[in-house]
């Protein structure tokens, strides 16, 4: 995969001295005048496929580092390797002959990662091998101390490291002195560099390399755009960059500037004819969620429609960040009318004091309004929900499990999630502190090896976690099977999309929202159901294993009966789904025109004109 993409751009030739001279948070794309053929120099990107990353459409902190390093002139491939197919992966990169191989680790690809560096290290003994992420950039000698075949681990944003680093590399330098390391000495000696400034002027990066989108064409059902790095909150669970993990000097938050935001969106619709997003910033309305932040998202959603682009996106917010006033509810409906389908918004909890455990500004109330506002835009609420963790107590898991029951219960595993804990993260710390982390975790990551409070919790948490899906999933959160339950979120979000989508683009044909409304009154009362035979389900559970009458027969009769109730859910909902296309079809709409692709214009015919598509309101 060596194909580019546009960017913003060229890249320059200068003495290294000066790009190293830059002021702090400045970034150029520069090539030192004294590497005559970068191109000789070849980098593997290695995305492991583990845990939910299974289900990742695309990697974008690998794509911009591929893209950086492809403007001056390196060759670069991003290659992803399912779980369990590590050693055909091998002999590929073998074949590719790298210089450089490069890993992104989160929590739970760090044994991956072991194993695949040791066969690498097998087969290349002089490839430099490179770690990175969110894993890294928290835990850099740690994953040296665990990993002996690594050389070094890179901490932070990816891009000035990436390319000061190859360039180093590919003359021959010593790399001991390259801010934003830790690095492994000759002599086994772990040391680790002051990090790098942030990037301020995001404005200044290439667009991502979109190798992925290329390699999965009409498989992916998104692609992802990032629009700005940081947060200005403090959630105690979350390893991204916000105020309570910051780990290099810059700005908190930093932004794109809308227009250029529109024009990569514009970019993917012409150029790789793809309209599915995901805008992948910890909050679209950030810097302050208030006037300057939705000043923002409003020039880029009106931005999207004065082009004339015809897309779906997706978007994460904060539930305080929104009020039930005509403000908010005019730029929500700007934002549907864009293209807003779904969007995720870390409720967490419907216990005020454990809002206050995981430092969120939002109070139960928020949350509640956030998720009524979205229902009556017909936006997707993907939630995310944390009922098991080490300070839960039975009374927080009930009123939790309550909470979920009027207000997105049908989605079984919000009742049953646990807490990952993730390095770096305030939350590990003050888990340290109490003596609850497991002996092991600095090294292992394991994001599960964490004791609980109250015993009683403890054991349910173990026996909810085994009830769907297997082994690999109950002790890492490695996704290798999929039961019903699972497979119904997937199914349940495309289903959503179809509803919005359907009536975003024939909201103006009656007898179609007729059919529409008889669809979507169906989903709701389906839902509803499940919502009630899921908090059922686990309150009988909660209470069969609090007083010991919960037996392996028993436990096995409910999973099945669970696994038994999803499928069909699932086959139920598809079945009036198809009906409800055809119904569509027999009103001579083509419901064919909200799918996440555009047609490929044939060589020789006629562009195609992306107005002429735009959303009628």
């Amino acid at each position: 995969m060596t194909a580019t993409d546009a960017t913003p751009a060229p890249a320059v030739s200068l003495p290294i001295e000066a790009v190293r001279r830059a002021k702090p948070g400045d970034f150029t794309i520069a090539l030192d005048e004294r590497i005559t053929d970068p191109a000789a120099f070849r980098v593997s990107f290695v995305i492991l496929l583990d845990g939910d990353l299974v289900m990742s459409p695309e990697h974008l902190g690998v794509a911009y580092m591929a893209a950086v390093l492809r403007q001056v002139g390196f060759t670069c491939e991003i290659r992803e390797v399912e779980h369990g197919s590590h050693h055909e992966a091998v002999e590929e990169i073998v074949g590719f002959g790298p210089d450089l191989v490069c890993f992104t680790l989160m929590s739970l690809n760090v044994p991956s990662c072991l194993e695949f560096s040791e066969a690498m290290r097998g087969r290349l003994p002089e490839v430099v091998i490179a770690c990175g992420g969110p894993a890294g950039t928290f835990t850099g000698k740690d994953i040296l101390r665990g990993n002996p075949y690594a050389d070094l681990v890179a901490v932070g944003e990816g891009e000035p490291l990436i390319l000061d680093l190859v360039q180093r590399l590919a003359l021959g330098e010593s790399v001991e002195d390259c801010p934003g390391i830790a690095y492994r000495r000759a002599d086994g000696e772990l040391r680790q560099n002051a990090p790098r400034p942030l990037v301020h002027d995001l404005d200044v990066l290439p667009y991502p390399a979109r190798d992925q989108l290329r390699a999965h064409g009409n498989k992916l059902e998104y692609v992802r755009v990032s629009t700005s790095r940081g947060c200005v909150a403090r959630c105690t669970f979350c390893s991204a960059p916000n105020l309570g993990n910051r780990v290099q000097a810059g700005k908190a938050w930093r932004g794109r500037s809308a227009e250029s935001v529109v024009d990569e969106v514009e970019h993917l619709v012409r150029e790789h004819h793809f309209r599915t997003l995901d805008f992948v910033d910890s909050t679209f309305e950030d810097p302050d969620g208030g006037r300057v932040g939705k000043k923002r998202v409003r020039a880029i959603a009106q931005g999207i429609l004065d082009r004339g682009l015809d897309i779906f996106y997706n978007v994460c917010m904060r539930a305080e960040n929104w009020d039930d006033t005509p403000e908010d509810h005019d730029l929500l409906d700007l934002m549907v009318r864009s293209g807003l389908e779904k969007v995720n918004v870390g409720i967490e909890s419907g216990v005020a004091e454990e809002l206050l455990l995981w430092d969120k500004r939002a109070t139960v109330e928020n949350n509640v309004t956030v998720i009524r506002m979205l229902r009556e835009h017909g936006i997707y609420l993907a939630m995310g929900f944390i009922p098991f963790h080490p300070y839960a107590t039975v009374e927080t898991l009930v009123e939790n499990a309550k909470f979920l029951r009027s207000h997105a219960g049908h989605n079984l595993r919000r009742l049953t999630e646990r807490l990952e804990v993730y390095p770096g993260t305030t939350i590990e710390t003050k888990m340290a502190a109490d003596g609850l982390l497991g002996d092991n975790y600095r090294t292992s990551l394991d994001p599960y090896d964490y004791r609980f409070k109250d015993e009683r919790v403890q054991k349910l948490a173990v026996h909810y976690a085994s009830l769907y899906n297997n082994d690999d999933y109950h002790q890492r959160g490695v996704l290798t099977d999929q039961s019903a339950v699972f497979e119904f979120e997937t199914f349940n979000v495309v289903v959503q999309t179809f509803v919005s989508r359907l009536y975003r683009r024939f909201h103006h044909v009656p007898e179609a929202m007729a059919e529409l409304e008889e669809f979507k009154g169906f989903l709701h009362e389906l839902r509803q159901r499940m919502g009630l035979a899921n908090y059922a389900f686990f309150m009988d559970n909660l209470e069969g294993v609090l007083s010991g009458s919960l037996d392996a027969a028993r436990q096995r009769r409910q999973v099945a009966e669970v696994e038994d109730r999803f499928r069909r859910s699932i086959d139920e909902i598809r079945t009036r789904q198809l009906r409800t296309g055809m119904r569509f079809h027999r009103l001579g709409l083509d419901v064919a025109e909200i799918s996440s692709q555009l047609p490929v214009p044939q060589p020789g015919g006629a562009p195609r004109s992306y107005n002429g598509g735009a959303p009628t309101w």
